[in-house]
């Protein structure tokens, strides 16, 4: 299975950039709307070969990395993803 912390930290890096904000950033600062989040969303099927099931909101904590790392793997693990 690919490492999720790296995953979510190259996607936030692409998200920072596309956003014009410090990669290092929180992810709250980074994705700010629920289109940024899409765009979290399809990164993570493209880069895991997988898709997710989210149903009505999506479900990312962006209180801070780990919690963001926690919340996708919750989503993999609900998703049935074994990568």
């Amino acid at each position: 299975m690919e490492d999720i912390t790296a995953v979510v930290s190259d996607l936030l890096e692409q998200l920072a950039v596309a956003r014009d904000v410090p990669v290092d950033a929180p992810p709250d600062r980074i994705v700010v709307s629920s289109l940024d989040q899409m765009r979290f969303l399809v990164g993570l099927e493209e880069r895991l070969d997988a898709m997710l099931d989210v149903g009505d909101t999506l479900p990312f904590d962006l209180t801070s990395r780990e919690a963001l790392v926690k919340s996708v793997l919750t989503l993999l693990e609900e998703s049935g993803y074994n990568g």
